[in-house]
């Protein structure tokens, strides 16, 4: 049997950055491998209803249902479940009284808490299926499948208003873990000077004290 890779510390290598071909034995690694896969499942269900569905059922209003079913699980799964337990974010949009729109952002205080694995099944199942969608678009287009066409566009909205939010959840968790250690740093700076402050008063303080006594030991 072949030796797993060992690290410097005599660990197991971490898993490539890829599932490559052991998909679900990829997935028990991960800390949470339910959510894990439910991350993909859904998108992988969309995708085969889309390319097979009119071979369950000639009915295109039937197959159009089912897709745009799959699609919205797996947004609202992607948006609420898998985001914060794979990779530690969140984002919402609320829309005000005067019809803007409030982006809103909750990220894992602590990244260490998130696993490699997680993390590399849900940012490459998340650029990945957009990618595959849009050469099914393209595939439609020239076909000539407006129809089926349809499908794919409501599965690129749904896909990319997640990949918008997660992109900027991620910005805002990077520039908070960044605010987080500038002000750590700027702390540490701000202890580091006062404690020299007050080794250099103590100091000043003892040094005075030695100088008027030699004083006035050589007055008496």
């Amino acid at each position: 049997a072949p030796v797993p890779a060992v690290g410097a510390v005599g660990q197991q290598a971490p898993p490539p950055p890829l599932p490559g071909g052991d998909l679900v034995g990829y997935m028990r690694r991960a800390k949470h491998p339910v959510a894990a896969l439910f991350h993909v499942l859904f998108k992988v269900l969309a995708m085969i209803a889309y390319l097979f569905g009119n071979m369950i059922s000639s009915n295109f209003i039937f197959v159009f249902v089912m897709c745009v079913l799959l699609l919205a699980c797996d947004f609202w799964t992607v948006k609420n479940v898998t985001g914060r337990l794979l990779v530690g974010l969140r984002w919402w949009n609320n829309v005000r009284e005067d019809g803007t729109n409030e982006w809103r952002y909750e990220s894992l205080p602590n990244r260490e808490e998130v696993s490699s694995v997680d993390h590399r099944i849900f940012w490459f199942a998340l650029y990945s299926t957009p990618v595959v969608w849009m050469i099914l678009l393209v595939i439609g287009l020239l076909k000539l499948n407006v129809q089926w066409v349809i499908i794919v566009l409501v599965a690129l909205v749904s896909s990319g208003a997640n990949i918008i939010g997660y992109y900027k959840c991620k910005k805002d968790a990077n520039a908070k873990f960044q605010q987080l250690l500038a002000s750590g740093a700027l702390g540490a700076l701000s202890q580091t000077a006062s404690s020299s402050a007050g080794r250099s008063f103590l100091s000043s303080l003892f040094t005075s004290g030695t100088t008027q006594q030699q004083a006035t030991t050589s007055a008496v």
